[in-house]
């Protein structure tokens, strides 16, 4: 019998191979979002998921003969990073591996009811990163058709008659998972976050925007390729404290952006948040105020830029960014046009008690007859600097001063910023004489810009993938393209 210490090295030691016997390919609404490669023996499964091709979580785990796990090795590597240091795990006794991010632990999943017989009930599974268990609901359909449900996902799988998973579909987020044979590393590259697509769809180059102030500001600037000019965005990021793209791997939604926007011929800028990534500067003093004051700076350095056409310059906001957008636009008439993503259209403390409300609402662990309480706690917490300044602030009034077109964009499902947002702003601009808003609301998109039907609040790393919506992005990038192109005629014109 191997020593658990000795076998837990051997796992973290244990070299990755050079190719892989199988691997499944999540699609999201038909885009490819996400590969894990698996490699299996008697006891042991070797998985490597990469998801959208930045994100890598390279896994070993040991398994007894009735499918549960002994131990396992989990390393997550972000594309063109080190890695971190491998998570060791002894798994305990009776239960299998999960995680949310390796479609491999599904199949694993289907594999252990089918050495309990279990016809309809759970299976003990247990996290490769955190001291926790849990159940996940199982039932069989018939020999080779499965339901597993986890974390208020239903996943409808198909497997062959020895239990391997050929399949699995959530209808409800338009998510399919294929197995295919011989699919290899190479057909799915690995991409840094930062930098151009493996593709060389268009180039990216590292810049720096010093301020006024002092801070510089380091981003990215995403070009397509040929002479210009181009029109171009800016992208201004959410509420917390945030890189250029908006989150990490996975989840990187202006990355997303600016990658849709870059192939329809848009220059962007996205940059790190004054004190985050590489920008240096005091992010803690910040307020609202202070941001717009750095997208000012942004959209002067952009026009400057060769290669781009300083008349034909839009914002593009999301979260708080959508508030900041028509804010400098408001100040800056020469502003092509805005782009508002989840952007809120009541004040401040009306987003934070709407916020508050839905997380109390839907946490199982507060009685109905506690939860007024609960609100009024949550609302009476200390704010920082930036949330005090933001809960001070009345959207309409920079709303009435937008005079360039705007697309308001929002998901029927945000629970952090009322959907009625949407319209007031619209209606804001339009009696104030704007007659070119467009208000787009997408069902089953929630804050996240996710495909999430039931809005969750937190725990976005429970959903089933991670690229941005592909008809907000499609609609986004299309709107622009027709309100940039129209934004040029009028300056030739004029």
């Amino acid at each position: 019998m191997i020593l658990p210490i000795l076998a837990a090295a051997a796992l973290a030691a244990a070299p990755a191979p050079a190719t892989f016997p199988s691997a499944f390919l999540t699609f999201e609404a038909g885009t490819l979002v996400g590969v894990d490669w698996v490699e299996r023996s008697r006891n042991t499964v070797h998985s490597k998921s990469v998801l959208m091709q930045s994100r890598v979580i390279d896994a070993t785990i040991e398994l007894r003969e009735d499918e549960t796990a002994i131990r396992s090795s989990t390393t997550i590597i972000e594309a063109g990073g080190d890695g971190l240091k491998p998570v060791v795990r002894d798994l305990g006794q009776g239960a299998t591996y999960w995680s949310d991010m390796m479609p491999s632990a599904i199949e694993q999943v289907v594999r252990r009811a089918r050495y309990l017989d279990l016809r309809a009930g759970t299976v003990t599974v247990a996290s490769l990163f955190r001291d926790s268990r849990e159940e996940v609901s199982v039932s069989r359909v018939d020999s080779t058709d499965w339901v597993v449900t986890v974390h208020n996902k239903r996943f409808e799988v198909l497997t062959d008659a020895t239990g391997r998973m050929l399949a699995a579909t959530l209808p409800e987020f338009g998510v399919t998972i294929e197995r295919r044979e011989g699919f290899t590393l190479s057909q799915y590259p690995l991409w840094s976050p930062n930098l151009a697509p493996p593709d060389k769809a268009y180039e990216a180059r590292e810049v720096m925007v010093p301020c006024p102030q002092g801070h510089r500001l380091y981003g990215t600037l995403t070009l397509p390729h040929g002479p210009g000019p181009f029109p171009a965005a800016v992208l201004i990021t959410g509420l917390s404290p945030n890189n250029r793209n908006e989150g990490q791997p996975p989840w990187m939604p202006l990355r997303d952006l600016a990658d849709a926007l870059t192939r329809h011929g848009i220059a962007v800028l996205r940059v790190d948040d004054r004190g985050v990534g590489a920008s240096t500067g005091d992010r803690a003093s910040s307020t609202t105020f202070d941001e717009v004051q750095d997208v000012h700076t942004e959209i002067g350095w952009l026009r400057k830029q060769q290669g781009i056409d300083a008349k034909r310059i839009a914002l593009v906001g999301y979260s708080e960014g959508g508030l900041i957008a028509p804010m400098a636009a408001a100040e800056d008439p020469a502003v092509a046009a805005i782009v508002t993503l989840e952007g809120p259209g009541v004040p401040g403390d009306e987003v934070a008690r709407y916020q508050i409300e839905a997380a109390v609402v839907r946490d199982t662990t507060i009685a109905p007859a506690d939860r007024k309480a609960e609100i009024r706690k949550q609302l009476a917490d200390t704010l920082t600097v930036r949330e005090k300044s933001y809960l001070s602030i009345d959207p309409l009034s920079f709303a009435r001063r937008t005079r360039c077109p705007a697309l308001i964009v929002h998901g029927s499902t945000d629970m952090h910023v009322p959907v009625r947002s949407a319209e007031r702003l619209a209606w804001a601009m339009r009696e104030a004489g704007n007659q070119d808003v467009t208000v787009r609301i997408f069902p089953g998109i929630s804050h996240s810009l996710l495909y999430d039907p039931r809005g969750v609040n937190s725990g976005w790393v429970y959903l089933p993938a991670f690229r941005t919506a592909p008809e907000v992005l499609e609609a986004t990038s299309d709107w622009l393209v027709s309100r940039l192109g129209q934004a040029k005629e009028r300056a030739d014109t004029h």
